[in-house]
């Protein structure tokens, strides 16, 4: 009764050290034809002295399915599985000789299932890890109160793979807008920087700019129309080709309000020098002030008599090169005749560059009619960096 206990009490020991086994434990394994088998490792161990004990008994072929639960030295424990119709299965534990058994090499199914079970495992412990399990004597092993197996085993790992399944995808549907939203707001940043930086370098030709093209009507009222499509044209061939080559060019239907501000607070800022050309200034004082910048520029400029002065308002000399000016002052856009009159006097007087300078914008016939003949349209503001566009450009010009 005592060597009863004793196996029994091994037995069941060998069990929950099998069922806590690492490494190959639930491996499959197929058995040599007719190799013995015993109920206990006790008497497995006497196999290797050639004496078949009691509870052991050679295995014929059956339909069981042999799974690895530990191994101590050349005693391997497996452990049985037989199909029964409408009952579930049916299991047992056997001791064999080492030489006896043998790993088998598992079918698509069993691979399957394993990569599947170890998958959902893996997930349930990193995503819900669980507090140890209480010690379980042997008695209540016997009473049933054993890890779960069956249905219940499978539907454990179906409900931890579904929420490791379903927090996956709530971490998707929280990040992904993060991160999405974190990348415009980078390539945003880039492109109002590109932006900021050509506003800042062309910041003095704008406010020129402005200063010639908004116009006031005769009751005193801005007309900012011809700004208007001045700044959309620096926002065309200036802004939006470096944020193409930058490859930010998706950037633009945000930036475009955030531009329009943006330039406008350029334009409007003060200008290096203040303009004392007004509505009620005289044309001859305006002449005289053209010619002064001239002066300033390097310039021998002299004013022509008022009457008989053949389209020339000043003729201007610089190491050798002479220049007509027709001077326009004028509160509406300038046109045709202004550049026909400075293209006869630049012929009349043997003149090499011709000019017209006025305070007001030019009307787009004089601009085509100025590049045909070659003449420089300019705002007096202009006058004192004539010198050196015409050293980089020559004296053709093309309109200004």
């Amino acid at each position: 009764m005592a060597a009863l206990c004793l196996t029994g009490a091994h037995g069941a020991s060998a069990q929950a050290a099998a069922e806590t086994a690492v490494g190959e434990a639930g491996a499959p394994y197929h058995i040599v034809a007719h190799a013995p088998g015993c109920s206990t490792a006790a008497a497995a161990r006497h196999l290797a002295h050639g004496a078949m004990a009691a509870g052991c008994h050679r295995m014929d072929a059956t339909a069981e399915r042999w799974t690895l639960l530990s191994r101590e030295g050349d005693v391997i424990a497996l452990r049985g599985e037989t199909p029964r119709a409408g009952a579930g299965r049916h299991e047992r534990i056997m001791y064999f000789r080492a030489r006896d058994v043998a790993p088998a090499a598992p079918g698509i199914v069993e691979w399957a299932r394993r990569r599947w079970h170890d998958g959902s495992t893996a997930i349930r412990g990193l995503l819900f890890p669980a507090s140890p399990a209480p010690v379980m004597d042997a008695t209540a092993r016997a009473a049933g109160g054993g890890p779960r197996h069956g249905l219940s085993r499978w539907l454990s790992y179906w409900l931890s793979y579904w929420r490791g399944v379903l927090a996956a995808g709530l971490a998707m549907m929280v990040g992904w807008p993060v991160l999405r939203g974190m990348v415009r707001w980078r390539r945003g940043r880039r492109a109002r920087a590109i932006c900021a930086a050509l506003i800042a370098r062309h910041a003095d030709t704008l406010r020129l700019r402005r200063r010639q093209l908004l116009a006031r009507n005769s009751y005193g009222v801005a007309k900012p129309e011809k700004w208007h499509r001045e700044r959309d044209e620096f926002a065309a061939t200036i802004l939006r080709p470096a944020l193409r080559a930058a490859g930010l060019m998706a950037q633009w239907p945000r930036l475009g309000p955030w531009v329009a501000a943006r330039t406008e607070q350029a334009a409007d800022g003060p200008v290096p020098r203040p303009d004392i050309v007004g509505p009620g200034m005289d044309p001859l004082d305006y002449e005289q002030h053209c010619a002064a910048e001239l002066r300033h520029d390097g310039w021998r400029a002299d004013t022509t008599i008022g009457s008989g002065d053949q389209g020339a308002d000043i003729i201007a000399t610089r190491r050798g090169l002479r220049m007509v000016v027709q001077c326009k002052l004028y509160s509406r856009t300038v046109g045709n005749e202004a550049v026909q009159q400075v293209s006869a006097a630049r012929a009349h007087y043997g003149a090499a560059v011709a000019v017209v300078v006025s305070n007001a914008p030019y009307t787009r016939a004089a601009q085509q009619l100025a590049r045909t003949n070659g003449v420089w349209l300019l705002h007096h503001d202009e006058l004192r960096g004539l010198s050196r566009r015409l050293k980089d450009g020559g004296t053709r010009a093309t309109s200004a």
